[in-house]
């Protein structure tokens, strides 16, 4: 009996807990914020349609956030990379936290690391017992070739 229970004990040590399945996106809906967008050198906003936010969460615990357009056929995406402050857990907390250290301008565009970024997703509960996600926010700075960049995407969900 002895010898099952430190059995026991050395699976649930060594066995790692995710709070989301890595690999299982969560997509929503929504409509994105005329201010979203990317600018460049202090210049003309350039604007960024979107009404779909991609979340998941890779093996190393990263979480990519990507906003898109549906219905868009030139396949633009305005992605942002970084850690969850605080709980792990999508929707652990109403409102969470996430720094990004990434910035995504295309799909499959070598990533630009930020000077300063965050983004902060607002949820009605835990996602993973039902929890949804309301709306989210991210904004980037990053320097790029020479260029001073501000990235913004903001997305209420349907």
């Amino acid at each position: 009996m002895r010898r099952l229970i430190v059995t026991l004990i050395l699976l649930l040590l060594s066995t790692p807990a995710f709070s989301q399945i890595v690999g299982k996106p969560i997509i929503a809906n929504g409509t994105c914020d005329a201010k979203s967008g990317v600018t460049v050198d202090d210049g003309e906003n350039s604007k960024f349609g979107c009404d779909v936010v991609v979340i998941t969460r890779t093996e190393r615990g990263t979480v990519l956030i990507q906003f898109s357009d549906k219905s868009g056929d030139d396949g633009r995406i305005l992605g942002f990379a970084g850690t969850i402050e605080g709980k792990q857990g999508f929707g652990a907390d109403a409102v969470q936290m996430l720094g990004v250290e990434r910035l995504y301008l295309a799909g499959g565009a070598t990533p630009v690391p930020v000077s300063r970024g965050s983004c902060i997703m607002n949820w009605t509960g835990l996602e993973r017992t039902g929890g949804r996600l309301t709306s989210i926010l991210c904004a980037a700075r990053a320097q790029a070739d020479g260029s001073d960049i501000k990235a913004l995407a903001v997305l209420q969900t349907k």
